[in-house]
């Protein structure tokens, strides 16, 4: 099955797909501060990776990852039949360069946190993560 857009209408329809303040960020945002976490910034542009959330002085990274664009094994959302082979491309090389970002952070002292596009869905999974960070008794576990 072929393209059901032009190239340049395809082109316009890919620019407006949001990097940075997603619905899934605007709704992190609010759960930080409504439990009173703070000491937070956003889109941190000085940091490998840019992070959608940084904590500077405890050196710790957040990034919200939709299901579909980063892979989500727990989600395991079917790709597009249209153009399959991109596709599998793209969301192969987003968890690549999440995977890299997440190893340089490390070497450079980081803590990096993965929180998926489900667990902000589910905010009782997502609320004794976001404890951690107030508490500041962060588990390193693998993102």
């Amino acid at each position: 099955m072929s393209d059901n857009l032009k190239p340049d209408d395809r082109k316009r329809t890919m620019q407006a797909v949001k990097s940075k303040g997603t619905r899934l960020e605007k709704r992190l945002f609010a759960m930080l501060a409504g439990m009173g976490i703070s000491g937070w910034q956003k889109n941190v542009k000085n940091i490998t990776g840019k992070p959608d959330i940084a904590f500077l002085n405890q050196k710790i990274a957040i990034f919200v990852d939709g299901c579909f664009w980063h892979g989500c094994p727990h989600c395991r959302r079917k790709l597009p039949e249209t153009n399959h082979d991109y596709w599998e491309r793209k969301i192969k090389r987003n968890v690549e360069l999440a995977e890299s970002y997440n190893e340089q952070l490390s070497r450079d002292g980081w803590t990096v946190i993965r929180v998926w596009e489900h667990e902000i869905k589910d905010i009782a999974t997502l609320k004794p993560r976001l404890k951690e960070l107030k508490s500041g008794k962060i588990k390193t576990r693998k993102p």
